[in-house]
């Protein structure tokens, strides 16, 4: 049984989604607010956290931040605010998802069993310079540190290093980690990821050492070694 954190400041949404969740078959837990979701993320250790942005004490930005410097766990987030600037800013900050509200629970039931579905194959582990990928596990190790990245961005990385030294456009990176529960698609998605990506691993656009921007054709992964 998969567990779930709901994170609202709304008691009337969380038993909503509480009713849903575990007639799907969900183990859920409450949460509401940034506090109280931080410290019930650590008890629990939940397979998926579906999180309201506007919370008290701790924002659900800052929240989706603090877990994603300790873990690669799904985030769906709710938020009000519909426009393409809002969920890019939500995707930089760690989201796996995004659903706007006012929102019907079997549409959130749905993103989240299509985000837990989304299972990556039993492949050997990637080796690039001082990277280790690990496809199954879902892990990345950089000089022995563990990297956390969302479940998308863990795709772009896969997609690039698969495809190194060869080049991606932002199309065949799209075809390659969206599926059909996906319905917020734009270019500039990839290059969040990308942008993401370079962050965690400390990688300077300006003078890459993983991933190389080509203008006018997309992304390619470094392969030289050291």
């Amino acid at each position: 049984m998969k567990k779930v954190l709901i994170v609202d400041d709304e008691e009337n949404i969380r038993r909503l989604l509480e009713i849903y969740f575990n007639k799907s078959g969900f183990e859920t837990y409450l949460a509401k607010d940034g506090r109280d979701a931080l410290q019930k993320f650590d008890e629990i250790k939940p397979q998926l956290v579906v999180l309201d942005l506007m919370l008290p004490f701790i924002s659900g930005e800052e929240v989706a931040q603090k877990i994603r410097k300790k873990s690669s766990v799904p985030i769906i987030m709710l938020t009000a605010k519909a426009e393409e600037d809002d969920r890019i800013e939500g995707l930089e900050i760690g989201a796996d998802d995004y659903i706007v509200k006012p929102f019907s629970p079997r549409e959130v039931i749905a993103r989240a069993k299509a985000v837990l579905r989304r299972a990556f194959p039993d492949e050997k582990t990637i080796k690039i310079k001082d990277l280790e990928i690990m496809p199954k596990e879902m892990k990345v190790v950089q000089n022995g540190k563990d990297i956390f990245f969302t479940l998308k961005e863990f795709k772009v990385l896969i997609a690039l290093a698969k495809k190194a030294p060869g080049i991606m456009s932002r199309d065949e990176i799209m075809d390659q980690i969206y599926d059909e529960y996906d319905d917020v698609v734009y270019d500039r998605t990839i290059d969040a990821y990308v942008k993401n990506i370079r962050k965690k691993l400390g990688d300077d656009p300006k003078s890459p050492k993983y991933i190389d921007s080509v203008y006018g054709a997309g992304y390619r992964m470094i392969k030289d070694e050291l």
